[in-house]
């Protein structure tokens, strides 16, 4: 019952706060004025008459509060509305852009959280040997250096030194690899999932490693130790449980974020998804695309906070419901 009560709380508190990044970007999106009047004025040929007409059709002419709540319940039909510059449902756009996104963004996280478990075991059961501080200096390297740079040296080696992955893109142009549309997108991939996986490691191995190395500290692993249980158990079975906690909130800001960080890595090998796409909105003021986007982020990273405080509480009972 109090498991019950606890995320019906959090349900709640989720809705208002994204009902309140509602309010803020609506009141933002017309601080500017007029977005379309703003968006078309300069441009040669372009007629009051025409102005407000595309006003009209797009519903700016009624007052801020009717525009508001039309708006609101458009979203919760899923309805984002048609995209200024593409004349295109921006759902369809959300959806068609934002697959892309996910499909080098969950495997680089899946892959970065493998990886990092195993490093961070391996340091933390040496610790101050020369494997640990080697883990730690390539983990500080990764946390510190500029995404873009290790794309653009990616892509320097593999693609024009070596030129045995593709550059930019997420599919040829011309001829798949092998004739295979499957095996095309994978070799696409592999330069901005290994960009990604780089970073999204290396700060998950410094949070991981340094809570492995307090809880293999704790009375309970020396009982565990104590009592005859094989090390590999006492650090996987008991330890790493324990070690994962923390991490939690950032592999949930992570998964949260998704959307929302990948701009340098789709600008960086040219992917067409969501990131790309949010940059050129910003540039071309495509206000719904704009606010359809965001609002879509602001959803994912909410539910991915509020999934990680349930794991919270099934992890660890520990933690206080209240």
């Amino acid at each position: 019952m109090g498991t019950a009560r606890y995320i019906a709380r959090r349900l709640i508190f989720s809705l208002c706060l994204i009902l309140g990044v509602s309010v803020i970007l609506f009141a933002m999106i017309n601080a500017i004025g007029n977005p379309v009047e703003v968006l078309l004025a300069e441009r040669p040929g372009i007629t009051e008459e025409m102005i407000q007409a595309v006003t009209e059709y797009y519903g700016l002419n009624g007052s801020v509060t009717d525009r508001y709540f039309t708006w609101i319940w458009a979203l919760l039909r899923l309805d984002f509305g048609t995209s200024i510059i593409y004349n295109l449902p921006v759902s369809e756009m959300l959806v068609t852009y934002g697959l892309e996104t996910l499909k080098i963004q969950v495997p680089a996280i899946l892959i970065a959280l493998l990886v990092s478990v195993l490093i961070s075991v391996l340091a933390a059961t040496r610790q101050y040997s020369r494997v640990d501080f080697g883990v730690i200096a390539s983990a500080m390297v990764g946390h510190s250096m500029p995404g873009f740079l290790l794309g653009i040296v990616l892509i320097l080696i593999f693609s024009y030194s070596l030129g045995i992955l593709p550059s930019y893109g997420a599919y040829s142009t011309r001829n798949p690899l092998w004739g295979s549309d499957v095996a095309d997108a994978l070799w696409h991939m592999v330069l901005p999932v290994g960009m990604l996986v780089f970073f999204n490691c290396a700060t998950l191995t410094l949070l991981l490693r340094s809570s492995l190395v307090d809880v293999l500290r704790q009375d309970f692993i020396t009982a565990a130790r104590a009592s005859g249980l094989p090390e590999r158990r006492v650090v996987f079975g008991h330890a790493l449980r324990n070690a994962f906690i923390p991490v939690l909130t950032y592999l949930g800001i992570l998964f949260g974020l998704m959307l929302g960080t990948a701009p340098v890595t789709e600008t960086v090998f040219t992917w067409p998804g969501l990131g790309a796409l949010y940059i050129m909105a910003i540039q071309q003021l495509d206000y719904p695309l704009i606010m359809g986007a965001t609002m879509v982020i602001t959803v994912m990273l909410v539910t991915a906070t509020l999934l990680t405080d349930i794991a919270y509480v099934a992890i660890d009972p520990r933690i206080r419901l209240g």
